[in-house]
């Protein structure tokens, strides 16, 4: 395939760096909106006061290139790749955005590398090949390969009223499984059990205290059929709660092993939806991306 006019110094089609870019500068808007399709079909205001779609900025790379007759179809699936992957993976909260930046700014310094690289070659009268049929593969797998480089980027911490909201947003005991620990009522949230993978089961928990009157929270794994407290947050008071992220081991009796096999079984059930993770399962995973090690057994 002749990618470039003979003599010409200007590309006909996108190259990679370019396409990465443009792609995650877009993406990095996704987490105003509700859901994909809300992004998607979102509208704007331009500078001349009139209303235009949120995703022209992003077509408008493809005016340029226009031999270039797959590269709006590859814009689009790229976006709808990332979104099936990122936000099944790390949701699509403000604290997301502030981790999916780093992939930003990665793919920006690609972009800034490639154009010198560009810069020098085409004063040499030569230019580098582009495969426009493998972009969006391309495309995945420079964002794993970002992903795998945040944590010694240090790009973000979370203090721990961020930590704590994630792992109480969405609390609701009314769908839940009863069992005693204890002596004290321990419920399993049914709808808050999430696979992470075969080997590796998550739960939220909760425990009521008799000398308080209120529950703690438990973030448990479940691993070869034992459980283990990862995170808990306790409260203190109506308006005060405490996190401990201290590694806490479960006293084991036959209730727990129900309620071990009540929050595998809820976890697989989940799963079938195919579903975001809950609230707390995606911070967690945005710990881990940052250089947290919650996924390790320690």
């Amino acid at each position: 395939m002749a990618l470039f006019n003979l003599g010409s110094t200007t590309p006909q089609y996108m190259d990679q760096s370019l396409f990465d870019a443009a792609i995650f500068r877009f993406y990095c808007l996704r987490h105003q909106y509700e859901d994909f399709q809300s992004f998607w079909h979102a509208k704007k205001v331009d500078s001349s006061g009139a209303e235009i779609r949120l995703v022209d900025s992003l077509f408008a790379q493809a005016a340029k290139y226009t031999k270039d007759e797959h590269l709006r179809g590859q814009l689009s699936q790229a976006c709808l790749e990332i979104e099936k992957y990122w936000n099944m993976k790390f949701g699509s909260s403000s604290e997301s955005l502030s981790v999916f930046s780093s992939i930003k700014s990665q793919a920006e310094e690609a972009l800034l590398k490639s154009e010198a690289q560009a810069q020098e070659l085409n004063a040499k009268s030569s230019q580098s090949p582009v495969n426009p049929d493998s972009r969006v593969d391309s495309c995945m797998r420079n964002l794993y390969r970002y992903e795998m480089q945040i944590a010694q980027l240090n790009p973000v911490s979370f203090d721990v009223q961020t930590k704590m909201h994630f792992f109480l947003n969405g609390l609701n005991e009314s769908l839940s499984s009863s069992f005693k620990y204890s002596g004290s009522v321990l419920k399993v949230l049914d709808q808050d059990s999430y696979i992470q993978n075969e080997d590796t089961t998550w739960g939220r928990w909760t425990l009521f205290r008799d000398s308080t009157g209120y529950s703690d929270i438990w973030i448990v794994r479940i691993e070869n059929g034992r459980a283990e407290v990862v995170k808990a947050v306790s409260k203190l008071n109506q308006d005060t709660y405490e996190l401990d992220e201290s590694i806490r081991g479960i006293h084991f009796d036959s209730e727990i092993f129900k309620a071990i096999d009540k929050t595998q079984i809820s976890a697989f059930e989940n799963s079938e939806f195919n579903l975001s993770p809950p609230s707390y399962f995606q911070m967690l995973s945005m710990l881990n991306v940052t250089g947290v090690e919650v996924f390790e057994k320690r």
